[in-house]
């Protein structure tokens, strides 16, 4: 190949052609794959919009659909929670295997396993990396894991998935949308403006953030701690989802973000 720019164009320019003959139709929420993804965490996301985003996983899966979680670096410590909810042996055996083998990762380049929580994770109230992995599971409900996948695989069984990727935003964010993930859901309690290859929708923990940064937040779980109840809160956020599902914009489209990041060689955190 002696342009790989020029071939790279001539692929894209395939892709655009194909995704022309696309004709918007209804279909039903199970055939929804949505990704869950969270960064810039403080001491509410494992309070409000983690175990929110958990319960509109389980909603979704006891409809048929089909959820992705994600960022292994950032279950270290709570894995126990998600093997204990795998659905076969088969499935528990490749839970251990991902978590395994990020560590081996790590340790063949020399990287500190438990490099967590982040000095900003630490100045928003979270102390340990136990801490910050007991919020970041808590996206995945209460739901069985159904499937395992490799960084690249894409997802073959509905209802809850584990995914093979690094904690790193965008690098998640993307291997979400490669495994088949239509939206991201991305909880923060710091803020974020990035969009993944789909449509991003962030959410905040708290309604300070909500407030300061209202052209990057699509959604406020901080309500919770003003009283909102939890159940009514995820019904408004499958409601945001099946609206983003049907053509609505989340803020960083309407603020023209687009980003794309795939894992390379050497250490990705």
């Amino acid at each position: 190949m002696e342009d790989e720019l020029e071939e790279g164009e001539k692929l894209i320019e395939e892709l655009i052609s194909h995704a022309g003959t696309f004709k918007r139709e209804k279909c039903s929420a199970d055939k929804l794959v949505i990704g869950l993804k969270c960064g810039g965490s403080d001491g509410l996301s494992g309070i409000t919009a983690n175990p929110t985003v958990g319960l509109f996983s389980d909603i979704l899966c006891s409809m048929g659909g089909t959820t992705i979680l994600t960022e292994v670096p950032e279950m270290f410590g709570a894995e126990t929670m998600l093997m204990d909810r795998c659905a076969t042996p088969e499935l528990f055996d490749r839970t251990v295997c991902l978590i395994n083998n990020f560590k081996d990762y790590y340790i063949k380049n020399d990287q500190t396993i438990y490099e967590n929580p982040s000095p900003g994770n630490k100045a928003g109230g979270i102390s340990t990396l136990e801490d910050k992995s007991l919020g970041c599971t808590q996206k995945s409900g209460r739901s069985k894991v159904r499937g395992v996948l490799e960084y690249g695989e894409r997802v073959k069984d509905k209802g809850l998935n584990l995914l093979s990727a690094p904690g790193n935003d965008l690098v998640a964010a993307t291997a979400l949308a490669a495994s088949g993930a239509q939206i991201v859901l991305f909880t923060t309690g710091r803020g974020t403006p990035f969009a993944a290859p789909v449509p991003t929708a962030k959410i905040s923990t708290n309604s300070a953030l909500a407030g300061h940064k209202e052209k990057w937040i699509d959604f406020n779980c901080g309500v919770l701690t003003e009283g909102k109840d939890m159940q009514e809160l995820a019904g408004e956020l499958f409601k945001l989802v099946t609206d983003i599902a049907s053509g609505k914009k989340v803020k960083s489209e309407i603020a023209g973000f687009h980003d794309l990041a795939i894992f390379k060689r050497g250490v990705t955190l």
